[in-house]
């Protein structure tokens, strides 16, 4: 039985191929794709839970810290905010621009609710830190009453 080529593995070699052959064309590579410039991006992201509260942490490199906006309403947590290109780049004369600039936005939900008025952030070295703290049990305790069962005679009607 012959062996079959694997489709992938051949469109994967092309597509090596041809950037092979504009990289030698051009001399260099290009890279235009508008929507890396403008549209949006989301960073990543990790999140986990402590005793106390949940923790995010979000990878923000090359953001100015003023350039970020933390909101929170009801049971979410929005961090939005904008990546600049700097140093005064024209777009058009990248060889490679691999990194994600413009608007960005990430939503976070939590099940067992917050305490918006005590979450703390901390932004240094390209990370956001995020301590949003969960709301306490408000626990209360319920009184059960007895109703009062008034006693009624039954007599006979004869």
């Amino acid at each position: 039985m012959p062996i079959r080529p694997d489709p992938l593995k051949q469109l994967l070699d092309l597509q090596e191929r041809m950037n092979r052959l504009f990289e030698d064309t051009l001399g260099r590579e290009r890279f235009e794709e508008p929507a890396l410039l403008s549209g949006s991006w989301a960073p990543l992201a990790d999140c986990y839970e402590t005793s106390e509260s949940y923790v995010i942490e979000i990878e923000l490199p090359g953001t100015a810290r003023e350039d970020v906006e933390i909101r929170s309403d009801g049971d979410e947590l929005v961090v939005r905010g904008e990546r600049r290109m700097g140093g005064g780049v024209r777009p058009e004369a990248y060889h490679r621009l691999e990194r994600r600039y413009g608007p960005f936005a990430r939503t976070f939900r939590f099940q067992d609710g917050i305490e918006p008025e005590r979450i703390t952030a901390d932004f240094r070295d390209g990370l956001l830190r995020l301590e949003v703290p969960r709301a306490k049990s408000r626990a209360r305790s319920v009184r059960v009453e007895r109703p009062e069962w008034k006693h009624r005679s039954i007599t006979e009607v004869g």
